[in-house]
């Protein structure tokens, strides 16, 4: 709590163990484990050729973007994100409650592993661990597990196991891959399960860096460009593809969240939606029609991290008060903190907003779950 404000940071990161998939990977698929070779900065693995990158790899970062993080995270950067340290630093800042995305743990979903069973066995790993490293804290670091998009009857079934576990508070949806799309009928028992079991599906930007803009990444004078375009397109994509594709619509009960891209974008994007469902843009449609306007099942239905330090977040708030949630991006090398929650009370908006903001509209989203024992 700071200055009155409980507060929910709805997408912090979780920082894994180098041994993860030494220790949590079952014996049926150790021999196929991912291959950790080292690390940038405590941050991110390389890996040795194995079945998640048969060529191996490198960091897709280098030293330089991590100088200042000892600083910035002291204890918890120096003792590899023990648990005891994350409380520490978020008390410093004021949090609640944590909810942690994959870092290091997308490597489960790869798209080099073609085997079902194999990533299945993976994201249970990472499930695994990241449950093992919440149990202690109270309710006050939770995470959002993962499944495999390779086979849907294993996510369903992975979706119902951490289901059970109170540590586990959302379902993370990787890219489907280029052939796919979410509103494909295939994923239809997926979503119909999230509905049922509570959990929300949360759509992490950033995917397309390795595919659409892999060119720029790998050039050190344009990797700003990727960075900066591929974590909003991909939730325009995935937002855009659940609202006119008819997800939300066949599934008024699914709660979903657009995460670490901003939410400046998001008045332009649903204005723009809005314009080729009923407005002079909507014969783009070829016929076909969404029973409501965009703009209603994303009031509806959907959720967007704003980021503390916007230039645009006064208006976005003003526009999308009852569907943004805070979040701090803790322990990245970018995130705005230390200091975040600072930033954020520093905006002119109304205390009512930023109550929602940082608190309410996070229970809304992730459910009753989310409280744990607060």
């Amino acid at each position: 709590m700071k200055n009155g404000y409980r507060i929910i940071d709805g997408d912090g990161h979780m920082q894994e163990p180098l041994d993860i998939w030494d220790a949590y990977v079952e014996a049926e698929f150790h021999d196929r484990r991912p291959l950790v070779s080292g690390h940038v900065a405590k941050y991110l693995f390389t890996y040795h050729p194995c079945e998640a990158f048969p060529e191996g790899r490198a960091s897709v970062r280098p030293e330089s973007v991590f100088t200042d993080c000892e600083e910035r995270y002291g204890d918890a950067w120096r003792n590899w994100w023990a648990l005891s340290d994350r409380l520490t630093e978020i008390d410093k800042e004021g949090l609640d409650i944590q909810v942690g995305f994959p870092t290091n743990g997308n490597t489960a979903t790869s798209h080099h592993i073609t085997d079902p069973k194999l990533q299945a066995a993976l994201v249970r790993a990472y499930n695994n661990w990241a449950t093992d490293y919440c149990r202690n804290s109270d309710g006050r670091v939770q995470y959002i597990a993962q499944v495999t998009m390779l086979d849907v009857n294993e996510a369903i079934e992975e979706a119902r196991r951490v289901s059970a576990c109170p540590e586990a508070t959302a379902i993370n949806l990787p890219d489907p891959g280029e052939s796919r799309r979410w509103s494909d009928a295939e994923f239809d028992p997926l979503w119909a399960s999230l509905s049922q079991l509570g959990l929300a599906a949360s759509f992490h930007g950033g995917g397309s860096q390795q595919r659409i803009f892999a060119d720029y990444t790998a050039t050190p004078s344009l990797a700003s460009v990727s960075h900066a375009l591929s974590f909003p397109l991909d939730a325009m994509l995935a937002m855009g593809t659940l609202i006119f594709g008819e997800v939300l619509e066949r599934f008024p009960g699914l709660r979903c969240s657009f995460l670490e891209a901003n939410a400046g974008w998001v008045p332009w994007w649903l204005s723009r939606m809005d314009d080729h469902a009923v407005g002079r843009q909507g014969r783009f449609q070829y016929g076909e029609e969404v029973r409501l306007k965009p703009s209603e099942y994303f009031q509806r239905q959907c959720f967007v991290a704003c980021d503390a330090d916007e230039e645009q977040l006064p208006f976005a708030a003003s526009q999308l008060g009852d569907n943004l949630i805070f979040n701090t991006d803790w322990p990245h090398p970018d995130a705005p903190i230390p200091g975040a929650v600072d930033k954020f009370l520093g905006h002119d908006i109304s205390s009512e907003t930023k109550k929602k903001i940082l608190w309410d509209n996070s229970v809304k989203l992730y459910g009753e779950r989310v409280l744990g024992k607060n």
